[in-house]
């Protein structure tokens, strides 16, 4: 599994579970949401692009990343088929969960994950392409090359 296929934005829409925000994965291209619904007409067969998420499982204790359609064992526990895991912990904010966490790449292994808040402040912050709105999202230029 090529965890590095999956760095990037995930963004908070509301969703809760186990009394903690839920962080959906954003396309690399744009930062949009995934389309998650079939066109009426899909004579080409294209597959749905589900994103993947993060989220707290009270059941273990622990922040995970985990995807939908990737499992470690047909006998995952349905609702918490962790990929990655961090040490048990009971933050709200994610962004405060401290340590090594668990992997599994066929076997369970320790990585660091790097989490942290990409909320701009400034004109830099949006890499000089655009304009920092007063809610911390950049607004890209169109015309900019």
């Amino acid at each position: 599994l090529m965890y590095s296929n999956f760095n990037g934005i995930y963004v908070q829409n509301g969703t809760m579970h186990d009394g903690r925000p839920v962080y959906f994965e954003r396309q690399k291209l744009d930062g949009e949401e995934f389309d998650t619904t079939l066109p009426s007409s899909n004579p080409e067969g294209w597959p749905i692009k589900i994103p993947a998420k993060i989220q707290y499982c009270e059941s273990i204790k622990a922040w995970v990343f985990m995807h939908e359609n990737i499992r470690k064992s047909k006998h995952d526990d349905p609702d918490c088929p962790w990929l990655l895991r961090s040490q048990d912990t009971e933050v709200y904010d994610i962004e405060e969960v401290e340590g090594p966490w668990q992997v599994w790449q066929g076997v369970i292994d320790t990585t660091n994950v790097g989490i942290a808040c990409n909320e701009c402040g400034g004109k830099a912050d949006c890499n000089l392409h655009g304009i920092c709105k007063k809610n911390g999202e950049c607004e890209c230029s169109d015309n900019d090359e």
